[in-house]
């Protein structure tokens, strides 16, 4: 049917008014205090997990929408159809992936609870759920969660409310379907369909929080509708912020809902701050968040950012989940990518993709290892830092700082063995090569500034970390 002009204004209005209902205040303020922040801004460097039934056909976390699998084939995935290649879990002991986190360096991580394809690791009791349990008999998320607190690891998970196995996710109002792989068209039942997507998301989130335990961070991915806009275009829909309108046209069900003390319908925020307060999300559900999350491979460039932020990454530059095709990153890159995001006041949270059996490529975990013994060896220089007193020079040098020290690092696009920093404010008691522990020579002029001669440009020459220990005059 063609639309005139009076329904599309109409249509317009009904989406404008639904969006207008959910409370902005809650949606633009970051909510953690630097208290709470502190742990992680601290921490600089997590693991990210991407691992979910993508694995069985090894071609990336997108593969069933970019082929446009149908649903019913993508599920036979997740059990053995006689030729015994599926989504088994055999060889996954998730004490195994947080003794590498460990043993890399990182402080936190982060697993894919559930992606865009509606697969979920943990035990969702909702009726369209699609889970391990049903089909391993294996909370997967729940023995995830119980290594990493044994290893003394922040906790983190990644929930998509995004579902591929909705033709309402590209249709939420039932007038206008979005292009998509799948070749749905319009039809009035995809408003239904979506309020059931909507449901199953409230009930999982609920799930997550409530039968977890206090999760530490929360990396939200896909709030946008069918793939179009931004994540705050869509917050009408999801109802991302503190509290739900409970006149919303897509409403949801007592049963899949929380509340507040005053029986006030929360939104998805509302539901994880009931039950971990104190967590750290980033902004991509439609609720700003509490840091920036920036994605991708591209080069960190810049001055120090003000607000706090992350770079997520991927070990394998090719896809998020596992993939036969590989592209692993060198540790000169690795090395970079870690330094350009502290000298710039952010963290690194760094992807590796698991095969169907739950092993991390052997390659991927032994860069990360030898990766993790420098880090050992330079920690101080990232660890617990803050970006500055100066602001970096792009693919040359930065500086880190905490108490009583001041951290240059000389990147490889750096040439010379002498360096000479601007003012410093304080006296300078030594200079030492924090890779090698050897003294190197320097002077602090009459200005303040400190002349470094003679430094070591082979013996780490990814990064080159020089430490000033400082003192008031």
């Amino acid at each position: 049917m063609k639309l005139n002009r009076i329904t599309l204004a109409l249509l317009a209005f009904t989406v404008f008014t639904a969006a207008a209902r959910e409370p902005q205040t809650d949606l633009g303020i970051r909510q953690q205090n630097d208290a709470t922040m502190k742990w992680w801004q601290d921490a600089k460097f997590g693991m990210f997990i991407h691992w979910g039934l993508y694995a069985v056909p090894a071609k990336g976390e997108w593969y069933l929408e970019n082929a446009a699998i149908p649903i019913d084939t993508y599920r036979k995935y997740a059990c053995d159809q006689g030729e015994g290649v599926y989504f088994d879990a055999k060889d996954y002991h998730p004490a195994e992936w947080a003794q590498l986190a460990k043993d890399a360096g990182m402080k936190y991580m982060c697993l894919t609870a559930r992606h865009h394809d509606g697969f979920a690791l943990f035990d969702s009791h909702f009726t369209n759920a699609f889970t391990s349990v049903q089909t391993l008999h294996r909370d997967l998320f729940g023995e995830y969660v119980k290594a990493c607190r044994a290893a003394g690891l922040r906790v983190g998970l990644y929930y998509s409310p995004i579902d591929w196995r909705y033709p309402g996710y590209y249709d939420v109002t039932g007038t206008h379907c979005a292009p998509n792989t799948w070749g749905y068209k319009t039809a009035a039942w995809h408003k239904e369909n979506a309020d059931v997507m909507k449901n199953e998301v409230y009930e999982e989130v609920r799930t997550l929080f409530r039968n977890y335990g206090k999760m530490d961070y929360l990396f939200w991915d896909g709030g946008w509708l069918a793939q179009r806009g931004s994540d705050r275009d869509a917050a009408f829909f999801w109802e991302p912020g503190k509290y739900r309108d409970p006149h919303n046209a897509w409403p949801v069900a007592p049963e899949n809902s929380d509340y507040d003390k005053s029986g006030r319908p929360l939104g998805l925020m509302g539901i994880v701050r009931k039950y971990s307060p104190n967590v750290i999300c980033n902004g991509r559900s439609g609720w700003i968040g509490d840091f920036d999350s920036v994605e991708g491979g591209a080069e960190i460039t810049g001055p120090i950012r003000a607000d706090p932020w992350e770079k997520c990454l991927n070990l394998n530059q090719v896809t998020w989940g596992y993939n036969t095709r590989q592209n692993l990153m060198t540790e000169t890159q690795l090395t970079r990518y870690l330094v350009d995001a502290v000298v710039r006041n952010g963290n690194l949270l760094l992807n590796v993709g698991p095969d169907r059996h739950g092993t991390i490529p052997e390659a991927h975990a032994a860069l990360l290892r030898k990766f993790g013994a420098w880090l050992h060896g330079v920690g101080d220089s990232i660890y617990g830092t803050r970006g500055g007193p100066w602001n970096p020079v792009d693919g040359q040098y930065g500086f880190t700082c905490k108490r009583g020290k001041i951290f240059i690092h000389l990147l490889p696009g750096f040439a010379g063995t002498e360096f000479t920093t601007p003012l410093v404010a304080q006296k300078v008691t030594d200079c030492v090569d924090v890779f090698t522990k050897k003294p190197v020579a320097w002077k602090q002029t009459a200005d303040g500034s400190v002349q470094i001669t003679g430094i070591d440009r082979q013996s780490h020459p990814a990064d080159t970390v020089i430490r000033l220990r400082i003192t008031d005059k």
